[in-house]
């Protein structure tokens, strides 16, 4: 058996660990409460709009062309007869 000064010491360590486990444990509460989770979203979202604007303020030659590709892509059909319209026309001579 072990001597009543290591088991109390043993209980005054335990104690102290459950302490600070009941501390953590309210911070995590606290930190996932619906209002500082909102809270977080909206600093994050708020952030995450800024960088996009800095990044389309630098880069606005890469997303033009970008933009210019996918109404390309988007009216590709179109594009392709005339195209041909004017293929033909060019050929005819008219």
């Amino acid at each position: 058996m072990s001597d009543p000064e290591s088991l109390a010491a043993a209980r005054a360590l335990r104690d102290e660990a459950l302490v600070v486990f009941k501390g953590s444990l309210e911070i995590v509460r606290l930190e996932t409460s619906p209002g500082r989770m909102k809270e977080r979203a909206v600093g994050e979202a708020v952030e995450m709009i800024d960088t996009a604007r800095e990044i389309a303020g630098e880069n606005k030659a890469v997303i033009g062309a970008t933009l210019a590709a996918l109404v390309a892509w988007f009216l590709r059909e179109p594009l392709q007869h005339f195209a041909g319209w004017l293929s033909a026309k060019v050929r005819t001579g008219d």
